[in-house]
């Protein structure tokens, strides 16, 4: 399975569908976490069937305790 990164920017209303596929959910979240640095109104990590695997507030709860 396979694990990507989707988010709509700040002030867009498109979702912007990274193109860099994941083996594993964790290396989609540190790119997800990274990806905070853009301020994206939402941001996701899909599986490659399209199903949401790690939602928006599951990110921003993994960047606070990064922090």
């Amino acid at each position: 399975m396979v694990y990507v990164v989707k988010w709509i920017p700040w002030d867009q209303d498109a979702t912007i569908d990274h193109s860099t596929r994941y083996e594993t959910p964790s290396q989609a979240l540190e790119f997800a976490y990274n990806a905070l640095r853009l301020a994206p109104k939402r941001i996701w990590i899909e599986d490659d069937k399209g199903v949401m695997h790690t939602h928006h507030e599951s990110i921003l709860d993994h960047a606070r305790k990064r922090k």
